[in-house]
């Protein structure tokens, strides 16, 4: 019994008596981050800083939150209260958790055996809470209106009870941003012969979502549009590829629907599954694969060559097609990220594929010259894609096996240009590689 009324009167004297303060200060602050995503989890701790010369005995305060656009889902003692009394827990330490915020009230040692040395950054608690609506600013600030009495937001020094400075937190809560798309084009060299101006190409198109914070977001289609310069190319084909050409086992979207008819450009309407049974995330997924020649008569002596532009047009097609991406139902516009074709005047020499000698003839005495070329140091014409007999853009051992193979195993013939002689402005090695060709 003696015990038990010790303890009370030294609560009593702690939290009730006015005792003799010296010349200082003390600061309670909600540290919390400036913002936070919406629907997001995050703390906000409170933070003690006083000066000397005395120690503190104890504190009390009230935490409050703006309900409207933050949820308090629990409070903890901070990691100075859980060691505060000589590494142990407190001596009396009591909290309790409201829907607007929460209270704690802290005895360092009911027999004042210990107490609180003065210092800076003292994490008393945090308060674990959940960001609700996008709003500019929503407040958690100490206050005295919680709890049944009102727990007071106070600090013991000698026995006396003294207001602190109280600093509370703003935090802002950020709405989290609709996923965004970027539909991106490619730059190209393309060569081309001025003499008859002749020159076709193919371009790979790929949709990327950004990085704009927003999560990775399923899609379930899209539609697009790319424009060119209908005086220089037309469009031959446009095929899914990537992404699409591998969708449902490789037999594509439910829905596609690809428009060819304005001269000015193509456009493309894709549903993957028209169940809905399908979604896709969108990161650097190659979609289709889109194919050009250029109008007859068009770079006839033209050079230096032009730049044509591939941009990303929602005017394309009858009705007009948007660029748009669909998720969850939502269509969002796309960022475009235009490209470009740069046509190259190359100078063309006439050459007979597979015709590594040039005599005129393509026969079993070529793939010998290309294996001499290769590993014996023998001599190469100055028209090094003659010798490219498959059209790989190399010139390798599989060059001499191919011609071996046509001359006398029923292998397919040389591409052209065979077997009459020709250019071919794609060709690598370059067309500018071929400087004299005696055979033609």
């Amino acid at each position: 019994m003696i015990r038990k009324f010790t303890a009370a009167v030294a609560v009593a004297a702690l939290i009730l008596s006015a005792g003799v303060v010296g010349a200082q200060s003390y600061t309670l602050s909600v540290a919390a981050p400036a913002s936070a995503g919406e629907n997001s989890d995050f703390s906000a701790q409170v933070i003690l800083d006083f000066d000397g010369p005395d120690n503190m005995a104890g504190w009390s305060y009230g935490v409050c939150n703006d309900v409207a656009n933050i949820t308090l889902n629990n409070s903890e003692d901070g990691s100075t209260t859980s060691t505060v009394n000589n590494g142990n827990p407190p001596g009396f330490a009591q909290g309790n958790d409201f829907p607007d915020g929460y209270t704690k009230g802290v005895v360092v040692d009911l027999l004042g055996a210990a107490s609180l040395a003065p210092g800076a950054g003292y994490e008393l608690s945090i308060g674990n809470y959940t960001a609700g609506l996008e709003t500019p600013g929503s407040t958690i600030t100490f206050c005295d209106t919680l709890g049944t009495p009102p727990v007071a937001t106070v600090v013991v020094i000698n026995g006396a009870s003294i207001v602190p400075t109280q600093n509370g937190a703003s935090v802002e809560v950020v709405g989290v941003p609709d996923p965004a798309y970027t539909y991106n084009a490619p730059d190209l060299q393309v060569n081309y012969s001025a003499t008859d101006g002749n020159a076709s190409f193919t371009i790979d198109l790929t949709i990327d979502q950004d990085d704009n914070g927003a999560p990775e977001a399923l899609t379930q289609g899209f539609s697009m549009g790319l424009s060119h310069d209908p005086s220089l190319v037309s469009v031959t084909s446009v095929d899914t590829a990537g992404l699409l050409a591998a969708m449902a086992g490789g037999t594509g979207p439910g829905f596609i629907q690809i428009g060819l008819g304005d001269p000015n450009g193509w456009t493309a309407g894709v549903v993957y599954d028209l169940l809905g049974g399908i979604n896709e995330a969108l990161q650097d997924a190659l979609v289709f694969t889109a194919s050009y020649e250029t109008v007859a008569g068009a770079l006839v002596g033209v050079d230096p060559g032009p730049v044509m532009t591939l941009a990303w047009d929602n005017g394309l097609g009858t009705p007009p097609v948007a660029n748009v991406v669909v998720v969850g139902g939502a269509s969002l516009d796309a960022n475009f990220s235009n490209g470009s074709i740069t046509f190259n005047a190359v100078s063309t020499v006439d050459f007979r594929r597979a015709d590594s000698n040039q005599d005129g003839m393509v026969n079993i005495a070529d793939g010998i010259w290309i294996l001499n070329f290769l590993f014996q140091g023998g001599p190469m014409f100055d028209c090094e894609i003659a010798s490219d007999a498959n059209d790989d853009d190399l010139v390798d051992m599989s060059d001499a096996s191919y011609i071996f193979m046509y001359r006398f195993m029923g292998g397919a013939p040389p591409p052209a240009p065979w077997p009459s002689c020709g250019t071919d402005v794609d060709q690598q090695p370059a067309p500018e590689d071929c400087n004299e060709y005696n055979a033609c």
